[in-house]
């Protein structure tokens, strides 16, 4: 059984429990990799003996909720993920429970003390993008026995409470419409993806597909830009375009890049798709105005933010809850693509 919570506990007596500095003690909490393992596994005994939870979550022990969900979201100008959050949010608030945003920071410490300052406040659930997490924030998580849910995808990679849909099936069914359509010779056009697992299983999935057929991305045909943005775009086909034998079918991590690798085809004198077939990911409004239209993955945006929403509430509400089945995206196929010129 818990132990009752006392209001009047405060960080130093944790530290004194502990037999360590304050100072030790806030840094075993808020930076655990800067003190020993043995410190800070004296300091969680501590804070177990004194059931002690911060002040900002106080007056929620008194009934032990704070309906208060906790999200760190990696962007907010994705019309996509924007829309996810948006569905997310309208059905907690129809549950009256708080939705608290956070962004997750390069520096692992930044994002560990968003996220430490969330459970601070009480948190009754933390939702995370994607499967590449810090080692430390889960870490951090388990310490806490925070209930976590993982978006955007469907767990490739084995992580628990995954929701969403599965970025290499989805891309793989843009490079087999685009082999079926008769290309051999493809490119991609992406941002790197170092800690983006969503945006790694993208290409996996290209290039497992081409694989099949015997096909692979040529080095030079294979360009990473820095940001996920239409310039960016325009930026990686312009370098695709000045390799020797251009490919006639070019995928795009995201449908910003695709827009931008199609006006600047455009601008280079290519017809699209008769010159070169180019595809994106998502369908964002942009992707059905450009023209000619982009061919992409339609993500049911709304949808996943609703089922996370309704899982949530049922494990929060009830003590459990069956993990959704993965979500299915649908291939869009509009004018950016056609067979290849023989």
């Amino acid at each position: 059984m818990r132990k009752p919570f006392h209001q009047g506990t405060k960080l130093s007596d944790v530290a004194r429990h502990a037999g360590v500095s304050t100072a030790t003690a806030s840094r075993a909490i808020n930076t655990p990799r800067l003190v020993s393992p043995e410190a800070r596994e004296k300091v969680e005994a501590a804070i177990r003996a004194l059931n002690w939870i911060p002040h900002g979550a106080a007056k929620a022990l008194a009934s032990l909720r704070t309906r208060t969900i906790g999200v760190l979201i990696p962007t907010f100008g994705h019309q996509t993920i924007a829309a996810m959050i948006e569905s997310l949010q309208r059905e907690l608030a129809l549950a009256d429970y708080t939705l608290l945003m956070g962004w997750p920071d390069p520096v692992v410490q930044t994002t560990l003390k968003q996220a430490f300052n969330m459970i601070e406040r009480g948190v009754e659930c933390l939702i995370l993008m994607g499967e590449d997490q810090p080692p430390e924030l889960m870490e951090l998580l388990q310490r806490r026995n925070i209930f976590y849910v993982i978006a955007y995808t469907s767990g490739r990679y084995g992580t628990q409470n995954c929701i969403g849909f599965d970025n290499f099936i989805e891309m793989s069914k843009l490079a087999r419409h685009l082999l079926d359509l008769g290309h051999t010779r493809f490119g991609i056009i992406t941002r790197g993806f170092r800690n983006n697992d969503r945006i790694r299983q993208r290409i996996e999935g290209v290039n497992a597909t081409l694989a099949q057929e015997g096909l692979a991305v040529r080095p030079q045909h294979f360009i990473e830009v820095s940001h996920f943005l239409i310039g960016s775009g325009r930026e990686g086909m312009q370098r695709m375009l000045a390799t020797d034998r251009p490919p006639t079918a070019v995928v795009c991590a995201n449908d910003y890049l695709a827009a931008g690798a199609l006006i600047e085809a455009r601008a280079a004198g290519l017809s699209v798709p008769d010159d070169v077939s180019i595809v994106g990911f998502d369908d964002v409004e942009l992707a059905a105005q450009i023209e000619p239209p982009l061919t992409t993955i339609r993500i049911p945006a709304r949808h996943i933010g609703h089922t996370i929403a309704h899982y949530i509430l049922d494990r929060l509400e009830h003590g459990e809850a069956k993990l959704p089945d993965r979500i299915e995206a649908e291939l869009i196929i509009r004018g950016s693509t056609a067979r290849p010129r023989s």
